[in-house]
């Protein structure tokens, strides 16, 4: 009952909210208004495998005032070379390089901030790739009276395999889901680090990036969100302003990449925990805040818990009940997968890995969660990533072909 009671009040809130969002999300659509420059910081560290795929993209928007700028965080493969070569081609792209040894994400962030000329700037993983008028969207939105950043919409573009599709499916039922419903409040949990946009002088306004989590786009997210005053600020969520990221293609690399995710947003709630967030922050305080601890912290423990007692309880009263609850649960998670990838204009295919969201891999997450906290709290988190494959090639041609995308 508890486990139901929390898929209805969750899932069931969201849809509805999502709905009515994507009929509002029409208002983005490029606007009759001047295009200022936008500064587009990219910041790469052995890269090569997917960096080309991107700047491809890049040079395909339809938005016309770019200036791309890679920010090369002490590359030893050929991140560099490739970046060269695209700007023997005149293709105003830029290189900031900075000496070896790698100096982290959010220093190269903040390099590509001080010299950025942009009113706006994109931030863009160098593994992804971008579709055709994904700036254009979000640079629509920026137009916005009082709006201070924007978050794409992040796809897995290497669904090539079992661990990639669920990753797939998660990201959109899971991850942009809910983006879609805080939308509607003008809230965005996090900015995410493949693709977010920003009017500059409010990210300088902050202090621009920390080096003191291993989460610097959640970080930033939150400081933005604190730092309202007055007058109301928002974060939107821009579901047509759409970037294809690599996904871990092994459980190694995805524990390592979840590890640092789970570990970096705690470090960050604990890091801003105060007066200010809490009850300070307006909408965010009052929703985003209460679903991040619900989601860090309540719901792993609660998911672990009900499974191993529901797995105790089967060998004890026999495996019918619980065969009966699991198809029930799975019958509602494939509902909500086929609303969820309807909405999102994405593979429907992908439904058919709903029921391990009931038993498999939800309780892998809830695990790598719970250790990340204990990582935290013995001070061995570090930033780590996955492995690059350069499997975002199709996607990246795709990105650019799709008119009207």
């Amino acid at each position: 009952m508890i486990g139901l009671s929390a898929l209805l009040i969750s899932d069931f809130t969201f849809i509805p909210l999502a709905m009515i969002h994507d009929r509002l999300q029409k208002r983005y659509l490029d606007p009759e208004k001047d295009r200022p420059l936008v500064s587009v910081i990219i910041p790469a560290y052995n890269e090569a495998k997917n960096l080309s795929n991107l700047l491809d993209s890049l040079r395909e928007q339809s938005y016309p005032n770019l200036e791309i700028m890679i920010v090369n965080d002490g590359s030893t493969d050929g991140t560099v070379e490739i970046v060269r070569n695209y700007m023997r081609q005149n293709t105003g792209i830029q290189l900031i390089d900075l000496p070896r040894p790698n100096h982290g994400k959010a220093v190269a962030l903040n390099t590509g901030l001080s010299v950025a000329n942009g009113q706006f700037v994109v931030v863009i993983d160098a593994d992804g790739v971008v579709e055709r008028n994904c700036i254009m969207r979000m640079v629509a939105a920026l137009h916005q009276p009082n709006i201070i950043a924007v978050a794409g919409n992040v796809k897995v573009a290497n669904r090539i395999g079992f661990l990639t599709k669920l990753q797939a499916l998660e990201y959109v039922r899971d991850i942009n889901l809910p983006r879609r419903a805080f939308d509607l409040m003008s809230v965005s949990i996090v900015i995410p680090g493949p693709v977010g946009g920003f009017r500059k002088e409010y990210v300088k306004a902050v202090g621009s990036y920390d080096t003191d989590t291993v989460a610097e786009d959640y970080d930033m997210t939150v400081k933005l969100q604190k730092a309202k005053d007055g007058t109301f600020h928002g974060v939107r969520n821009i579901t047509d302003a759409i970037a294809y990221t690599e996904a871990p293609e092994n459980l190694k690399d995805l524990f390592r990449q979840r590890k640092r995710w789970y570990g970096g947003m705690t470090q960050t709630m604990i890091k801003h925990f105060d007066k200010k967030l809490v009850i300070g922050s307006g909408t965010y305080s009052a929703a985003a805040v209460p679903y991040a601890v619900l989601t860090l912290w309540v719901v792993p423990v609660l998911e672990l818990f009900m499974t191993t007692l529901g797995l105790v309880m089967a060998m004890l009263t026999g495996i019918l009940w619980y065969v009966t609850a699991f198809l029930v649960y799975s019958l509602l998670e494939t509902l909500i997968s086929f609303l969820t990838l309807r909405l999102d204009k994405d593979d429907l295919r992908l439904i058919v890995y709903s029921p391990l969201f009931v038993l498999g891999y939800r309780q892998l997450l809830d695990v790598i969660r719970v250790y990340a906290f204990y990582e935290m709290l013995r001070g061995r988190l570090a930033w780590t990533r996955a492995e690059r494959y350069g499997e975002v090639r199709e996607k990246a041609r795709s990105a650019v072909m799709i008119p009207g995308s």
